[in-house]
C-alpha cells in the first residue's frame, strides 16, 4: 500500500490563508482521484486548512512541536526555521504511515501540487520488490489557463512531489549535517546499492508562482530566467539547453481528468 505523506504550513507562516486551503483543497483532491483505492493520505499540519471536501483515506495529525515564528530573528533563520519545520513534519507524517499502516512506500506531496491519478495502481502492482521511485517526468503549471510546461527528464530536481520509497528510506534524503534543514529530493542513489527508479510516466505537475511556494515564488522564477545578457554565447547555450529539456503543451481533458486539474477560482 502506498500512503501520501503532505506536510502542511502553519497558518501563522502562510502568505494567504484562504487561498492557501483553496490550492490545499486542490491537491487533496487531486491525490485522491486514484482509480486504485488502496491508499492513504497523511496530513501532517498544526491547523487544518479551511475546506469542505472530505475522503476516508484521509488523516490529519497534529505535530507536538511549534510552528515557526517570525519574532527577534532574521529574514534568512526564519526562512531556515520553516524548512526545518517542513522537515520535521515530513518525518513525523512517514513514522505515523508506518506505525499506523504499516505502509509499504509512502510518497510525498507539497500541498499545492497534483498527483497522477495511475500513481497508487502503479506502486501497488509493483508486489513491494523495489526500494523507491523518483518522478523524473512531469508538467509545470504556471497559473496560465491552458497549456503547461513539460519537462522530460529533471521533474524531481525542481519539484519536492516526486520522491516514493520504501518508509525506513525517508532518513537518507535529509542532509547528515544539519538534520532536518534540507530535504533533498533530487537524490536517485542514496547508498551505493540502493537506486530508486524513474516512473515511467509524467506523474506530478508542479504548481509554481502561486504566492505559497517556499522555494519557488513567482519572484524567484523571474530571477531565475532573468540572466542579463541574452545575447551572449552562455545565454545562448543556455536557451538552447531549456528549449531541449522543456516544452509546452495544451492542457487537454484528458490531463485534467488523470490529475484531477483546475483552477483554484472554478
Amino acid at each position: 500500500m502506498l500512503t501520501f505523506v503532505v506536510p502542511v504550513k502553519s497558518k501563522s507562516v502562510a502568505s494567504d490563508w484562504v487561498k492557501f486551503s483553496q490550492l490545499f483543497e486542490r491537491t487533496l483532491k487531486s491525490i485522491c482521484n486514484q482509480t486504485d483505492s488502496n491508499f492513504k493520505v497523511v496530513v501532517v499540519c498544526h491547523e487544518i486548512p479551511d475546506i469542505n471536501y472530505t475522503c476516508e483515506n484521509i488523516h490529519f495529525i497534529h505535530p507536538d512541536f511549534q510552528p515557526p515564528s517570525k519574532e527577534n530573528i532574521s529574514p534568512q533563520e526564519y526562512f531556515i526555521n520553516k524548512r526545518i519545520d517542513k522537515g520535521n513534519k515530513i518525518k513525523h507524517g512517514v513514522a505515523y504511515a508506518s506505525k499506523k499502516f504499516n505502509t509499504d512506500y509512502v510518497m510525498l506531496v507539497d500541498s499545492d501540487d497534483f498527483v497522477s491519478n495511475k500513481v497508487v495502481s502503479f506502486v501497488n502492482s509493483s508486489a513491494n520488490k523495489l526500494p523507491g521511485w523518483y518522478v523524473g517526468n512531469g508538467y509545470l503549471s504556471f497559473s496560465w489557463k491552458n497549456v503547461l510546461v513539460v519537462t522530460k527528464k529533471k521533474f524531481n530536481y525542481l519539484c519536492g512531489s516526486s520522491v516514493i520509497v520504501k518508509p525506513n528510506l525517508i532518513k537518507h534524503f535529509f542532509d547528515k549535517d544539519k538534520i532536518n534543514l534540507y530535504f533533498d529530493h533530487r537524490l536517485t542513489t542514496l547508498d551505493s546499492n540502493i537506486e530508486l527508479q524513474k516512473v515511467p510516466f509524467p506523474a506530478g505537475i508542479y504548481n509554481i508562482g502561486n504566492g505559497e511556494n517556499m522555494n519557488m515564488s513567482f519572484q524567484k522564477v523571474k530571477k531565475l530566467n532573468n540572466h542579463g545578457n541574452w545575447i551572449s554565447k552562455q545565454s545562448l547555450k543556455r536557451l538552447s539547453s531549456k528549449f531541449k529539456n522543456y516544452r509546452f503543451r495544451l492542457i487537454t481533458p484528458r490531463i485534467r481528468k488523470e490529475f484531477n486539474f483546475y483552477q483554484a477560482s472554478n
